[in-house]
This record gives structure tokens, C-alpha cells and sequence, in this order.
């Protein structure tokens, strides 16, 4: 089950990074990417807390923490005469009101975890209903495709979440949470083609160079700790080892472009300060 683990955890950082990397500036995307990257960190603290009684509050903080944040996505995608009021009462009033919440939720007050998930759970439906009104004015086929992606993984995490919060256990709740990753690769992907679309900028070749050798790099740096799970069984720190070298292999690719113009805008400045002295 760990592989499961961790090649659900591998998708929700890649694309949660690739989000990120195309325009930090868009709240748009930081929204998107912040949902896939707790999801992501979700999936790490589900694995190592391997079933104890006590993490099942922050289960359910972990497992709305991407349904809030994909309900702002879906805010910033409201028809223009909404989008600024529904932001902030978004910003101002519902995130706060989680917050409250999602604190005795974490410490195992599980009324306080339900409030929380019905509230984010009615912010994702309700924002997905606004969106839709939107869509009808989208008459560009690469658009309307992309609010199709939008409103089927809004439904798909939606039932997922509703499944792990009420404690159905049609699958084991550390799979459930893995599966979980299919319903977000939905929404990023309608995110990204929404963004190619307003940004003008093509999506296929880019996203599937940096699949790929995000993969690559992923299985090169991971199987060696994978290789040790194999030989001496699923200990944490080989886990966690796992884990970390997945993400460090993907954000190293990922983020290659904007950690490489930062190192030399810090080599220039360091330059300028010898040619100083």
C-alpha cells in the first residue's frame, strides 16, 4: 500500500508545483496548488501515522484543507459582476470560520470535525453551481472542456470526501485518501488548460516534458529508498526517507527554471559586491 501512497503523493506535488511555477502571481493557481500540496502532505501524514486512533481529527482537517481550497478556486471562477464580493467573503469570512473549526476538529472533537466538512463541502458544491453560470458564457470549445474537467472532479472529491468524513469504509481510509488523488489531477488539469487558455500559452508538449522527466527523476532518486523498503521492511524513517526523496527529485525539476534565475541573480549581486572591494 505504500507504493499506492506514494505515487498519489508523487502526482499531487508535481502538478501542485507545475501550477505553481506557471504564474505564482494568479490566485487562481495558488489556490489549485495549495489544495494538491496539503492533499499531498496529507498522503505523507496518513502513511506514517499508519492507522493510529489519534490522527483521525486531522484526518478529516487534511481531507477538507483541498476542498476548501478548491472552493476558492472555484470563487475566482464566478462570473465578473461576483468574483470580488464572493472573494471576500471567501477570504474574510469562511477560511476564518474553518480555522476555528478545523482546531478542535484536529485535537478529536469529531462534531467540530463534521461542521467543518459539511461547511467545506457546501463551499465546493456551491461555488461549483456559481461556475457553471459562467460556463455558459464560455463559447471557446478548449474552455468549455476545461469547466467539464472542473465540474466532474469537483464531484468526484466531493463524494470521496463525504465517504472518508462520514466513515463509510468502502476502501481502507489510507487508499480512500490515495484515491482522493485522481479527483485533484482532474481539477489541476481543467485549472492548467483554463490558464494555457488565458495566458495564451500552449499546454500538451510543456505538460508532458514535465510529467515525464518529473517521473524519471522521481523513480531514479525514490527507488533507492524503495529499494531499501524492499530489503528491510516498511520501517518509518525508510518511509519518510521515500517520501522526501520523491519530493525532492520533483521540485528540483519543477522549480528547475525559477531556482536557476535565482541562483544567478544571487551570483550577479554577489559579483558586483567583490567588484566593490
Amino acid at each position: 500500500m505504500v507504493w499506492v501512497s506514494a505515487a498519489a503523493f508523487g502526482v499531487a506535488w508535481w502538478l501542485g508545483l507545475y501550477l505553481l511555477a506557471r504564474d505564482p502571481r494568479k490566485p487562481l493557481l495558488r489556490r489549485a496548488a495549495a489544495g494538491l500540496l496539503v492533499y499531498a502532505a496529507a498522503v505523507v501524514a496518513d502513511r506514517l501515522a499508519a492507522g493510529s486512533a489519534w490522527f483521525d481529527g486531522m484526518r478529516i482537517v487534511l481531507v477538507c484543507a483541498p476542498v476548501l481550497a478548491f472552493s476558492g478556486v472555484f470563487v475566482r471562477l464566478l462570473p465578473d459582476r461576483a468574483v470580488d464580493r464572493v472573494d471576500r467573503l471567501w477570504r474574510v469570512g469562511l477560511i476564518p470560520l474553518c480555522a476555528v473549526l478545523a482546531m478542535p476538529a484536529a485535537a478529536g472533537f469529531l462534531p467540530a470535525g463534521y461542521g467543518l466538512g459539511a461547511l467545506t463541502l457546501l463551499a465546493l458544491l456551491g461555488t461549483m453551481l456559481g461556475m457553471l453560470g459562467q460556463h455558459a458564457e464560455w463559447s471557446e470549445d478548449s474552455r468549455r472542456s476545461a469547466a467539464g474537467l472542473l465540474t466532474v472532479g469537483a464531484l468526484l472529491l466531493g463524494l470521496s470526501a463525504a465517504l472518508i468524513l462520514l466513515g463509510l469504509n468502502v476502501l481502507p481510509s489510507t487508499a480512500m485518501l490515495s484515491v482522493i488523488a485522481a479527483d485533484l489531477v482532474v481539477l489541476g488539469l481543467g485549472i492548467a488548460v483554463l490558464d494555457a487558455y488565458d495566458a495564451d500559452r500552449a499546454l500538451r508538449a510543456d505538460l508532458l516534458r514535465s510529467v515525464l522527466v518529473s517521473a524519471a527523476t522521481a523513480a531514479v532518486f525514490g527507488g533507492q529508498a524503495a529499494l531499501a523498503l524492499t530489503l528491510s521492511g516498511a520501517r518509518p524513517a525508510l518511509v519518510a526517507l521515500l517520501f522526501g526523496a520523491i519530493a525532492a527529485a520533483i521540485t528540483l525539476q519543477v522549480l528547475n527554471a525559477p531556482l536557476q534565475a535565482g541562483a544567478e541573480r544571487l551570483a550577479r549581486r554577489s559579483g558586483r559586491l567583490w567588484a566593490g572591494r
